[in-house]
C-alpha cells in the first residue's frame, strides 16, 4: 500500500526503545517520507520540532528523559508546536494512560502489537483531522488578500460567512465528552481536534473583521471585533480545562452515574456558573429524569440571580421525585410556600444515587 501523494516530508519517532522505534520506521515506508529522525530524549525532540518543519510526530509512552504525558504537554504548550500532530505508539493499554493522552490532545492512539492496516488507518486520520478546516484557512487568506488591496466590504463579508457556525467549536467539545463515556476514544480524539481547529479559525476570522474595519477607519467596530478574537482565545482556554476537568472525573470517579453532573458541580464551585450549565444540560441528555441534576441546574441559576429559570427548574426536579427533601427546601426558598407532599406513601420513586450540589 503506498500513500506517497498523500502524506508528508519529514516524520519523528520519539521513543527509547529501538526495537520499537525500527518496527515503526519499517511501518512508514508505505507512506515514503523523505526524511525520517528517531530520537530517545524528549528534549532533544523537542529541540529539533522547533528548528525544523514536521509533519508528524510517533510517541512512545517511554523515553529516555520524561515520560509521553509530558511530552505531549510541551508540544501543546508551545504555540509553534500546536499544529504538529502527535500520534501515541504504545503498548499500554490503560485506560488512565488513554484519557491522559487524549487529554494533552494527542492525533490518534495505536496499540503495539499493531498491524499495518491499523498503523496507516491511525497515522491517515491523524494527518487528516489537523487539516479539518484548510478550505476555511484559504478563506481567510483569501479575505486577508482583499484587505490588502482595499476591497474591505467584501473582506468583511467573508469573514463573516466564517463565524456564523462559531458554536461548532462547543459542539464538537461536547461531542468528545460523549465518546468518552463511551469509550470510543478515537472518535473522542476527531471531536476535540475539531474544536480546537474550529475555535482557532474563528478567533482568526474575528481578527480579520478587526483589521478590515480598521482599514475602513471604523475604530469602534474595529476594536468590538479585537474584543471578539480574545474572547474566542479565553473560551479555548476554558473549554481545554473543562476537557481535562472532565478526563479527571472519568478516571477518579469511576462510580459517577453521569460525569457531566459531576463535572456542572465542579465548575459551580469554582465559579464558572454558565459552564456549570451547560454541563448539567449535557447530563439531562444522559439521565433527564435525575432530581439531582434539576436541583443542581436551579441552584446555579438562582446564583446567576436568574430566579425564575431557578423555580422552573426546582419544580422539574420535584416533578421527578416530589420527596426529595433539598429540592423541597429551596422550593419554599423560592416560593415561600410548600410543595404539594405525594398523595400516597409510595408514590414517589427512590431517589437516583447522583452528585448533588451541597
Amino acid at each position: 500500500m503506498d500513500f506517497s501523494p498523500i502524506l508528508f516530508d519529514t516524520v519523528i519517532i520519539v521513543s527509547k526503545n529501538e526495537d520499537n522505534a525500527r518496527r515503526d520506521r519499517r511501518s512508514l515506508a508505505s507512506f515514503r517520507p523523505q526524511r525520517v529522525e528517531s530520537f530517545a530524549s524528549g528534549e532533544k525532540a523537542l529541540a529539533f520540532l522547533l528548528a525544523n518543519r514536521v509533519d508528524m510526530v510517533l510517541l512512545d509512552s517511554q523515553l529516555e528523559d520524561m515520560d509521553a504525558t509530558q511530552f505531549l504537554r510541551l508540544t501543546r504548550r508551545d504555540m509553534r508546536l500546536k499544529d504538529v500532530p502527535v500520534v501515541m505508539v504504545t503498548a499500554n493499554t490503560s485506560r488512565e494512560k488513554v484519557l491522559d493522552s487524549i487529554a494533552q490532545g494527542c492525533a490518534g492512539y495505536i496499540l503495539r502489537p499493531y498491524s499495518e492496516d491499523t498503523f496507516a488507518k491511525h497515522v491517515l486520520r491523524g494527518c487528516q483531522v489537523e487539516r479539518v478546516t484548510e478550505i476555511e484557512q484559504q478563506q481567510i487568506a483569501d479575505a486577508r488578500d482583499m484587505i490588502a488591496a482595499g476591497n474591505f466590504d467584501d473582506a468583511i463579508e467573508a469573514f463573516e460567512e466564517i463565524i456564523s457556525e462559531q458554536n461548532m467549536a462547543q459542539k464538537y467539545y461536547d461531542m468528545g465528552c460523549r465518546c468518552l463515556i463511551r469509550q470510543k476514544y478515537g472518535q473522542a480524539i476527531i471531536a476535540f481536534k475539531k474544536a480546537i481547529k474550529l475555535n482557532d479559525l474563528f478567533a482568526e476570522a474575528y481578527k480579520g473583521l478587526a483589521d478590515a474595519y480598521k482599514g475602513k477607519g471604523e475604530i469602534d467596530e474595529f476594536k468590538r471585533y479585537l474584543q471578539k478574537a480574545a474572547e474566542v482565545h479565553a473560551q479555548f482556554n476554558r473549554l481545554e480545562e473543562t476537557k481535562e476537568l472532565f478526563i479527571e472525573i472519568l478516571k477518579y470517579d469511576t462510580l459517577s452515574p453521569n460525569p457531566f453532573n459531576s463535572l456542572g458541580v465542579k465548575l459551580r464551585k469554582s465559579g464558572d456558573l454558565a459552564g456549570a450549565l451547560h454541563a448539567y444540560t449535557q447530563a439531562l441528555t444522559l439521565t433527564p429524569e435525575d432530581e439531582n441534576i434539576h436541583f443542581n441546574m436551579s441552584k446555579a441559576f438562582y446564583f446567576m440571580g436568574n430566579i425564575e429559570s431557578a423555580k422552573t427548574s426546582v419544580e422539574r426536579a420535584l416533578e421527578c421525585n416530589s420527596s426529595f427533601e433539598e429540592g423541597r427546601r429551596l422550593y419554599r426558598k423560592l416560593y415561600n410556600r410548600e410543595y404539594p407532599r405525594p398523595a400516597a406513601a409510595g408514590a414517589s420513586r427512590p431517589p437516583v444515587d447522583s452528585v448533588r450540589d451541597d
